[in-house]
């Protein structure tokens, strides 16, 4: 198939969409979260399930579609996924039970979230060190309006054409990514690029995660992502049940709340070109324990107020804003031999600390703000610490330079 050239901003309209699909998978549907306990007859807590498996079905996409990108292209990869992402999607829609509806959402995750790791690994096939720290700055910016927007257009469209509508417009947009993916993506998997075979997969992952430079970044995005989703998980019951605010206003809070996200990614856009991503990290882990304190404070003496949640809450996100992109920039640069391998352990790592926060928050849960403020004060802690325990002495190690596939540290 002939390639025409593609335009620098086609390239950024589509990597955005197709790295943002899972955040908007998991956000329109959260200010319908009530409505479909009751619907299903069953608890807030049991339908969080539908969280956490798709949490849990993203890490396990994210780990398996690395490899198959090396191996395979990160093309045919991106292709399967997606069609998958479309007929999982389709399934939840027609769902009769919450146990249809939890496995389902797992397939959709399973799909669906390899386009995280094979978006961005495309960034960095394609383009150089300083595009790539534009671009992911510009993507990082972008994809702060998807889960602003998405729980916004969901709420506007709940009345209209209820939860099951929602996922019937998800599969339409994976379906339109389908086709646009077939159509114009070109192949970008670099020629060099040599995929481990099976039996040496596990030993580069071992290797992987005794290495300090990965191991760091993996632990600081998966930590600070953690700071964050105990609210994803709590917000939609506590705000709408506890709060009684509607699903339109819990709906405009939350785009609010991640609007510190946007500000998080704009301020690394402009300071990285300045300062080492290393500083920017250690300067939004400040920012993120600061917010984490400032939750429990605001909790404890103010209980009756959203605000005392929300807006704490928005101090985390700058800092979360802060540190993803700058993880994301620094923790591919020794290994462009193993990109799309080094990059899945990279977020699975990430989504499994997300899973396990999302499943501890579930098990706490009791309608208050307590699990909430708990999990994230537990995340933050474990930020500050991984971040200063694993301080390098050096930069990468031998999987850079012997192609990731048969190495010795």
């Amino acid at each position: 198939m002939t390639q025409r050239a593609l335009s620098t901003g086609f390239w950024l309209v589509l990597l955005t969409v197709l790295i943002a699909l899972p955040r908007i998978t998991l956000d329109m549907h959260l200010p319908a979260l009530p409505a479909m306990a009751d619907y299903f007859q069953t608890s807030d807590a049991q339908l969080q399930l539908t969280l956490t498996l798709y949490t849990l079905g993203s890490a396990i996409s994210l780990l398996v579609s690395g490899p198959l990108t090396d191996r395979f292209g990160r093309r045919p990869v991106l292709l399967a996924g997606l069609f998958l992402y479309v007929v999982a999607t389709v399934a939840c829609a027609l769902a009769d039970s919450i146990a249809v509806l939890i496995i389902a959402r797992l397939f959709q995750a399973l799909g669906g979230c390899c386009t995280t790791v094979i978006g961005r690994v495309i960034v960095r096939d394609y383009f150089d060190r300083d595009e790539q720290a534009r671009l992911l700055g510009l993507i990082s910016m972008a994809m702060a309006v998807s889960p602003m927007a998405a729980p916004v257009l969901g709420s506007l469209m709940l009345p209209f054409i209820n939860w099951r509508g929602l996922f019937v417009l998800l599969a339409v947009i994976g379906a339109l990514l389908y086709l646009v993916v077939y159509r114009r993506l070109p192949e970008t998997r670099p020629p060099q690029v040599a995929a481990a075979p099976p039996s040496g997969l596990l030993r580069i992952y071992g290797q992987l995660l005794r290495d300090r430079h990965f191991l760091r970044y993996s632990l600081a995005i998966g930590c600070v992502y953690s700071t964050y989703f105990p609210f994803i998980s709590e917000s939609s019951a506590l705000l709408q049940r506890g709060f009684q605010l509607s699903a339109t206003a819990y709906a405009l809070v939350f785009a609010a709340t991640i609007s510190g996200y946007m500000l998080g990614a704009n301020l690394f856009r402009r300071l990285v070109l300045r300062f080492e991503p290393d500083r920017l990290i250690a300067a939004a882990i400040g920012l993120n324990v600061l917010g984490s304190v400032v939750l429990a404070v605001a909790t404890t003496t103010l209980p009756g107020e959203w605000l005392a949640i929300v807006l704490p809450m928005v101090v985390i996100m700058v800092s979360v804003g802060m540190v993803i992109p700058a993880c994301q920039l620094s923790v591919l640069q020794p290994y462009g031999a193993i990109a799309g391998t080094a990059s899945g352990l990279f977020f699975f790592t990430q989504m499994f600390l997300t899973a396990v926060s999302s499943w501890a928050t579930g098990l706490l849960s009791d309608g208050t703000s307590g699990p909430l403020v708990i999990m994230t004060a537990v995340a933050s802690v474990l930020l500050v610490t991984s971040w200063l325990t694993l301080r390098q002495t050096k930069c990468g190690s031998g999987l850079a330079r012997e192609g990731g596939v048969s190495v010795t540290p």
